[in-house]
């Protein structure tokens, strides 16, 4: 694993910055007691530590007090993995974070979603929290971030966009033409469904949507927040928005947040103001919700 200044690995892609394991302390009297304690950001897929960790020092301005847990994972394992496995690689966020306690009313935690990599991660991890601590417990948190991601989830319409996905993450590895690479993936995504098709397992993206909808998994307590784009070329807006509207119809808190012209998880770095102003806007307004309740 490589080294990252600031963070400190608590396995193979997940490090830890800004903090230790276990239940943080009693929150100070002070502005911090309305900031996240914790702060949970499931990277976009091949994304690079370097890349990823721009994340965590925005909420470090933000949040200058929380610790940062930043997941870092391949799209190729994120589609070739089992549900066991994907959870197992998440237990380290669990047992960081909710040690003993499944419900520690002194955690505040915000779930950052990137991609659609990031999703099925984070489902992974909200599955890893049922397996720790009972069916009847969902991973307690106060505000989802979505950015740039649910995409669609019919086969014969995406595959060509995750098959381009996965070779603009690859690419560099291999001599030929990018067209060839992005043709041996879409081989290999073909391959996966028949096998998944062939023995009944549900593909890692419709297992992250589904259960990112279903309030025994993802608690309504937490508002979400979706980033998109119409320019974003990986993921339709169209998709995003439809999910959006089911996740209304099921009774969640939901706000769009559209971008024009910003690519794939690209709005952070094309329009940072109005990026950040988003998440604390909905911060607050998820700590409102929380004191009236």
């Amino acid at each position: 694993m490589s080294a990252l200044p600031g963070f400190t690995p608590i396995s193979d892609r997940i490090f830890l910055r800004d903090g230790a394991p276990g239940p943080v302390a009693e929150p100070p009297s002070d502005s911090a007691a309305d900031h996240p304690t914790t702060i949970i950001i499931f990277g976009w897929g091949d994304g690079l530590p370097k890349h990823v960790s721009k994340y965590a020092d925005g909420y470090h301005k933000l949040y200058p007090k929380a610790r940062v847990l930043m997941v870092i994972s391949s799209i190729f394992a994120a589609i070739y993995d089992s549900l066991e496995q994907r959870t197992k690689s998440m237990i380290p966020i669990i047992d960081t974070v909710f040690p003993v306690a499944a419900d520690d009313a002194r955690e505040r935690v915000l779930l950052h979603t990137m991609s659609n990599t990031g999703g099925i991660y984070a489902a992974a991890a909200l599955n890893a929290f049922k397996q720790r601590h009972g069916e009847d417990k969902a991973l307690p948190h106060f505000l989802s971030v979505s950015d740039s991601t649910p995409g669609g989830l019919e086969f014969s319409t995406e595959v060509g966009r995750w098959s381009r996905a996965m070779a603009l993450g690859t690419a560099k590895w291999f001599p030929w033409p990018f067209a060839v690479t992005q043709g041996l993936w879409w081989a290999f995504l073909h391959t996966v469904n028949l096998i998944e098709t062939a023995v009944g397992r549900e593909p890692s993206g419709k297992y992250s949507c589904r259960v990112f909808l279903e309030n025994s998994m993802a608690t309504p307590r937490a508002p979400r927040l979706y980033m998109y784009s119409k320019a974003d070329d990986l993921i339709g807006w169209e998709d995003v928005e439809a999910h959006a509207a089911v996740a209304q119809s099921r009774g969640y808190t939901t706000v769009l947040e559209r971008f024009d012209n910003s690519p794939h998880v690209g709005h952070m770095r094309m329009h940072p103001e109005r990026y950040w102003n988003a998440i604390e806007r909905c911060w607050k307004a998820s700590m409102a919700l929380e004191a009236k309740s």
